[in-house]
């Protein structure tokens, strides 16, 4: 293999592997460690000269290997696709040292995989050249994600033509989702390192940035992460003068990251698509109240059961006779002449069109209420509506319901509030926008969806699960008789 001129950070080096000596490696490899060694007490002494009897001494014991958390897909027919031939390898190793959790990674060849996340949770593709599996690979891939699985995506160099191929494929497993970048209070930028600055390196140039990683979520849980620029020189702990790339010390901190989140959500991911949806018994509507949930192109539908969950809570606990199913609303054609309260909620900017927004408006004044929520906090989300409701309502401030409240006092009483981040407790989740003295308008800026489908978000903003309940039910109780 030709040898490539290649620098890695002194300290972090030292820091690692104290014990290498230098320009002992080729770039593409990691600097070797050497293999943990364990022996009883006492093995290491000499044994006495004879006629002495001789101390009793045992092998070598090898340790436990750790558990295998990622697969590096051979993404290539020979060795080039991978410019680092250890990259993942020695992310996982420092990232044991931080995490204190020992994981190991292999090499993984789809034709002979079973795409079981219980053997495997994350697949690595890593290459310059595009990398597209074969059409029969695609169901396999799709049903490996919903198990739970993640896939991380690395553009080796950065390179475009990946990335072009990976967003080709993943279209056809998911035509109706997208790719998105990382909102500003994302969990990836802070599972464990504060990622708001990263170092780049473009054509030797070095600047800094926000990371560029982009996702596909299914639910709340970014199921395939994307990274634009190269992460695997940065993890094998070398990087070169051409080509777009994070300098190594970020790339650890963002690989990191990467280990520290999949492992928190990787229950949520077993768990997603398992809750119960609640289903009418018979299709009649007559007599009963029923709410809408806005479609739109913002990642509308991040907890389905969510609703329906609520809805039957409201009608055992409030005694309101809602219809249990949640109506999908689609507002570039569906009729909202029935409809009193719409939920809307998503991660990213609904993107609403004028049209939508002069239908909405429409409903709000006429009488009807829109209820919103920021999954998981998403500030993307609540300042995309904000700025909505200046559209909707012009010239019309928000106010904080505050714990006081009414809307907190029946059926449940709630006089603080437990939140999933640093909110204080004495602060209400809820804010109204007033027309004509009633609300046309609630919004929360901490996740109350989550909490209705009864599955934790981790390192996320919201309500408790058990608050979200409580305070869903008096919301939609108090909104029916105001």
């Amino acid at each position: 293999m030709r040898k490539i001129k290649c620098w890695a950070p002194a300290a972090l080096l030292l820091l690692v592997f104290a014990a290498t000596p230098a320009g002992a490696w080729e770039c593409g490899k990691a600097p070797p460690v050497q293999t943990p060694q364990t022996r009883k007490a006492g093995e290491a002494v000499p044994p006495l000269p004879l006629p002495a009897t001789p101390l009793r001494r045992s092998e070598k014991k090898n340790p436990p290997s750790p558990p295998v958390l990622v697969g590096k897909v051979v993404c290539g027919p020979d060795d080039r696709w991978t410019r680092a031939e250890n990259d993942v390898d020695n992310l996982l190793r420092l990232a044991s040292q931080q995490l204190s959790v020992p994981y190991r990674a292999v090499r993984i060849d789809l034709a002979r995989f079973s795409f079981d996340p219980e053997e495997v949770p994350i697949l690595y593709l890593t290459s310059v050249e595009p990398f597209t599996p074969g059409d029969n690979l695609l169901p396999r891939f799709k049903n490996y994600l919903e198990k739970g699985g993640f896939i991380w995506a690395n553009a080796s160099s950065g390179s475009p033509e990946f990335v072009r191929s990976l967003a080709d494929w993943l279209g056809k497993i998911y035509p109706d989702r997208n790719l998105y970048p990382l909102y500003p209070n994302h969990p990836l930028k802070h599972a464990f390192h504060n990622l708001e600055k990263v170092g780049i390196m473009e054509n030797g140039v070095k600047a800094s940035g926000s990371p560029d990683l982009r996702v596909l979520n299914l639910g709340c849980r970014a199921a395939v992460i994307v990274s634009g620029l190269d992460l695997g020189c940065g993890w094998a702990l070398h990087t070169h003068d051409f080509g777009r790339r994070y300098l190594p010390e970020d790339a650890v901190r963002i690989g990191v990251n990467l280990v520290s989140y999949c492992l928190a959500w990787i229950e949520f991911g077993k768990l997603y698509g398992q809750m119960p949806v609640y289903a009418e018994k018979t299709r009649k509507k007559s007599g009963k109240i029923y709410l809408g949930q806005v479609m739109h192109a913002g990642d509308w539908d991040p907890h389905p059961a969510a609703l329906g969950r609520l809805l039957y809570r409201v009608a055992e606990e409030a005694k309101v006779p809602v219809y249990l199913e949640r109506i999908n609303v689609d507002l570039k054609k569906d009729p909202l002449d029935d409809i009193p309260i719409l939920y809307l909620t998503g991660h990213f900017d609904p993107r609403l069109s004028r049209p939508e927004i002069e239908k909405l408006r429409a409903f709000l004044r006429r009488g009807g209420t829109l209820i919103a929520d920021s999954c998981c906090g998403s500030q993307e989300f609540g300042a995309a509506f904000r700025k909505l409701m200046a559209e909707l309502l012009p010239g019309i401030e928000p106010a904080r319901w505050e714990t006081g409240h009414p809307v907190y006092r029946a059926p449940y009483r709630l006089e603080s509030f437990l939140y999933t981040d640093a909110t204080p407790g004495n602060q209400g989740p809820l804010e109204v926008y007033l027309l004509d003295g009633l609300p046309a308008a609630v919004f929360s800026a901490h996740g109350l969806g989550g909490g209705w489908e009864g599955i934790a978000r981790p390192y996320t903003s919201g309500l408790s699960a058990s608050q979200s309940g409580q305070l869903g039910v008096n919301l939609i109780a108090y909104l029916l008789t105001h």
